[in-house]
Formats: structure tokens, sequence, C-alpha cells
């Protein structure tokens, strides 16, 4: 049990609109004004302070931008939302365990501090910065990233010491059962656990630690690099490229605003991937108000653009909702037997 929290937190009642999201700091909208109306809902903005490497592009911190993102950030902390500074790059190379790193991090925490800015959460991906931050800020709460693909208490518990919080793995969230007993071993050992609720990601990529790796070093280099040998690190993109796998997106691990209020019970935080979406408004608004009206394909990251639109009002109709929850609870999903039902789910919502 962890001697730093008090009691476990109670599992909120079913239906009750909880403050439980967690959104990714973006800078292609107004993220105050789009935060603001959604602020009984967010309890959490996650951010790569400017210089640090996280898994996704790091944007060109010109210092208009990282002006904005302070003041973005401020305006955060203002509003009682909770910080949350990622060092969940994968790869950090021959760094990965060193004083270089642990310094390099420690001096990122100080300019944080030093704006005013010390972060209430640290999610990572590394254990030795897992340790590093342990030792050096015990107040600080310690989450362990949803990229490290833990699938439940088995996993959690070894490193229960380390991490005060837990997302977990993608590829187990659509089962309520699941998320039912990691939330009691959570609740009965104070900790905390988070889902993502809006990942694009193939189920079980093969891809996803290769193209995370990526993000360690010049990725972006790497990638016009894959083009012009004709190669993608992106098997999402070139997968649905081919005709015929539309069904594979109803397979992957997302789920629909309309039906978090049957997930939140288990978890004490929703996170929205907002970061390097073409349209993270949507997505805040979609997931705080619990209902959207358009393609479900667009609110994902990665977003896909399939030759017709997953209408998302269908998968509420008569004929969808019965094929839409057993596709989303199913216990064989992540060893499909093509049983039909995404097929037929498919024709009721895809048009």
């Amino acid at each position: 049990m962890n001697p730093r929290s008090a009691v476990p937190a109670a599992a909120p009642p079913a239906g009750a609109a909880k403050r439980n999201l967690a959104v990714g700091h973006f800078l292609n909208a107004p993220f105050k004004e789009v935060c603001a109306r959604n602020l009984p809902r967010i309890r959490e903005t996650f951010f790569a302070w400017p210089g640090v490497l996280s898994c996704r592009p790091a944007p060109d911190f010109t210092p208009e931008l990282r002006e904005r993102m302070v003041s973005d950030l401020r305006w955060a902390r203002k509003n009682s939302v909770l910080l949350d500074t990622l060092f969940n790059c994968n790869c950090y190379g021959e760094r990965a365990v060193s004083s270089e790193l642990a310094d390099f991090a420690e001096n990122a925490l100080r300019e944080m501090d030093a704006a005013g800015l010390l972060p209430d959460i640290v999610t990572t991906t590394s254990p030795f910065l897992a340790t590093m931050f342990r030792r050096s800020r015990p107040a600080l709460e310690i989450r362990l990233s949803v990229n490290m693909r833990v699938h439940g208490s088995t996993g959690f518990e070894p490193v229960a010491e380390l991490f005060d919080s837990f997302y977990v793995s993608r590829e187990i969230q659509r089962e309520p059962r699941r998320l039912a007993a990691i939330s009691q071993w959570a609740r009965a050992n104070c900790k905390k656990i988070g889902m993502q609720a809006n990942s694009g990601c193939l189920r079980q990529c093969a891809f996803q630690q290769f193209h995370d790796n990526m993000h360690g070093h010049n990725r972006i280099a790497q990638s016009k690099a894959g083009e012009a040998l004709g190669f993608s690190p992106f098997l999402c993109k070139t997968h649905f490229a081919k005709p015929g796998t539309e069904e594979d997106f109803l397979r992957e691990t997302w789920l629909r605003p309309e039906d978090m209020p049957e997930y939140e019970p288990f978890v004490d935080v929703v996170k929205l991937a907002t970061r390097r979406h073409p349209d993270p408004a949507a997505i805040v608004d979609a997931y705080a108000g619990y209902r959207f009206a358009g393609d479900t394909a667009a609110l994902m990251d990665a977003r896909h653009v399939f030759p017709r639109i997953f209408r998302n009002e269908a998968f509420d109709s008569r004929k969808a909702k019965p094929l839409w929850d057993e596709v989303r609870r199913c216990s064989s999903a992540n060893d499909c037997a093509h049983c039909g039902k995404c097929a037929a789910l498919l024709k009721e919502v895809y048009s």
C-alpha cells in the first residue's frame, strides 16, 4: 500500500459525470477556450516540456509558441486542472541509464518550477526516471505510461512502490470485467488507474514498439527516408489503404463518448489524445458531453479517412446497438475468430 495516500478512492456511481478527463495540450486550436467550456469535466492536462522528447513529434517551439504553452498551463493551474508532464519517449539510446538523463530530467522540472508550473504528475515509460523522481521528489505522483502496455495487476504489483498511478493497456480496456478487477486492486492499494479513450491504433499493432522508438530520434527524417525506400512505419495507414479492412477499425480499442459511463466507474482518468490531432476541440467537446454526431473515425488518433464514414449515431440504432455491445465487450478480441459480428455491424454503421 502506498503510504503517501491516506485512503483508497471509492468508485464513483455509474452514469455520473465525473471530472476525469486528461486533455493533451494542443497548439492548433484555442486551448483555453476549448477547456473553459468543458472545465467541469477536465481533471488534467498532459504535455511535453520544450526540449523533452515524448511519444509524439514535438512542435518547433518558437519563443511565441513556448510563451503560449506557458500561458495555457498557468491558466490550467489557476483553474485547478492538474499538470502532467511527459517523459514517455520509448528510447533514450545510450543515455537510458545515466546521470546525463537524470540531470536533464531534473533540470526540466526546475524550469517548470521557475515558471510556476512544477507538475503534479509525471508520466513516464522509463523505470530509471521513475526511480530518480521517486528519490528526488517524493511528493510527485509518478504514472506508468500507456505505452508500457501493462495488462493488469500482475504487471502493476512488482512496480507498485515505483508508480502511484497506471494506464492500463489499450488491448484490454474494452472489457468491463477486466477493468473491474484492476479497479478493485487499485482501490485496495491506494493507486489510480487510467485509460486512453480515443486511440486509432490497430489492436496489438506489431509496429507500435518500432514506431514509438522512432520518436526518441529524428522521426521526421526517418519517415522521409522510409518514403524514399518505399517503407512506412505507420502500419495502420498502409493497412487501411487496402480494400476490405474497415472491419479492423471496429476491432480497435477506442471507446465512443456515449459508451464512457459504462467504463468510468473503474478508472480515475480518461486520457484524450489531442496533442497532434487536426481537430482537438471536437474530441474534447464530444467526450466531455458524452455525445458526438458525425464520423466516429474523426475522433481517433491517428485519424483515419475511410471511403465512407462510420456514422456515430448509427451505433445506437436498434439493429446496431446489440452488435456494437457484443463487439466492444468481446472477450476474444485479442484472438479474433472472425465470427461475423464486426461484418454485420459494419453494414449498419458504415455509409
